[in-house]
């Protein structure tokens, strides 16, 4: 019997990370868990498809090889024999340079933000002699992540940004932000938000995080979850390492602008490819930050 209790976001996740296990040159993956997976998530991948959402291409290439195996067969009736899954690997496997070639673009696209992001944290670290910086990941709580589909968070996310540009009560003298919507397999839909304040108008970061973290979880009526990287304990374990790029930040330290500047760019890391969304509503934003001035 189907588990409908597994949400689209869960299934569109596993079976991209299938794809790029079999398409992955350095990846071995045994034709019996292919077929597992393909028997736990194929039906689960129809039944949960939306054309009103734009899929990555690993998702297109799947229900692609799907179609030229199964043809017009009822999902239901379909039984994923070793035949079947060699079929389907045959399919699939004429999609190696295309998956190749969407890593690259991934990679690219991922360098022009990081270009973005660096500008943007030059910009305010040298406008301001101290720069609070506050770091926050959000998320759904794992007993709710199946009832919130990619338009339910992105419109938290749409709420969430429009206090962010009023900049009262715990935005209150934030000079610049940016955010990334990512999603994994076990992580689900989250969101990397980083936050540049005022230094010499607020301190007290840990407060600042917590502050917004359960400001999410109001904007979520209870079901958001967040992580505080600005604890004493958290930022203890960057110091220890010589990588503390959170917290206050003052222009004329090399060390703490270049770990600012260092932390910041894990919001685009293009080595990510595996976070990346794998549906997404059309025109839906992945990546942004805060405009600065060039006058």
């Amino acid at each position: 019997m189907m588990n409908t209790t597994l949400g689209h976001d869960y299934v569109v996740a596993k079976v991209d990370k299938l794809v790029s296990d079999i398409l992955d040159p350095i990846i071995s993956i045994s034709i019996q868990e292919i077929s597992n997976q393909l028997s736990a998530y194929y039906q689960l991948m129809l039944f949960h498809f939306n054309d009103e959402l734009v899929y990555t291409n690993s998702i297109k290439w799947f229900m692609g090889s799907c179609y030229l195996v199964c043809g017009n067969n009822y999902p239901n009736e379909v039984i994923w024999t070793e035949g079947m899954t060699q079929n389907f690997l045959t399919a699939l496997g004429f999609y190696h340079t295309e998956f190749a070639t969407d890593r690259t673009d991934f990679a690219f696209q991922e360098q022009r933000n990081s270009q973005s992001l660096f500008d943007c944290m030059n910009y305010f670290l040298n406008e301001y002699s101290r720069l609070l910086i506050v770091r926050v990941d959000l998320k759904i709580k794992v007993e709710f992540a199946h009832t919130v589909n990619v338009e339910a968070f992105n419109n938290f996310m749409n709420d969430l940004r429009e206090d962010i540009g009023r900049k009262k009560g715990c935005f209150r003298y934030l000079r610049g932000h940016a955010w990334a919507i990512e999603q994994g397999v076990d992580s689900g839909l989250h969101c990397h938000l980083l936050l540049l304040y005022n230094g010499d108008k607020r301190w007290k970061d840990w407060y600042l995080a917590d502050a917004i973290g359960k400001h999410w979880v109001e904007i979520t009526e209870g079901i958001g979850w967040y992580f505080n990287c600005n604890t004493t304990e958290h930022k203890r374990s960057y110091d220890l390492q010589g990588t503390l790029g959170i917290g206050m930040i003052h222009r004329d330290n090399l060390v703490e602008v270049n770990n600012a500047i260092n932390a910041a760019l894990y919001l685009t890391r293009p080595k990510k490819y595996e976070q990346r969304l794998k549906a997404w509503l059309p025109n839906m934003r992945t990546f942004g930050r805060s405009t600065i001035s060039t006058s």
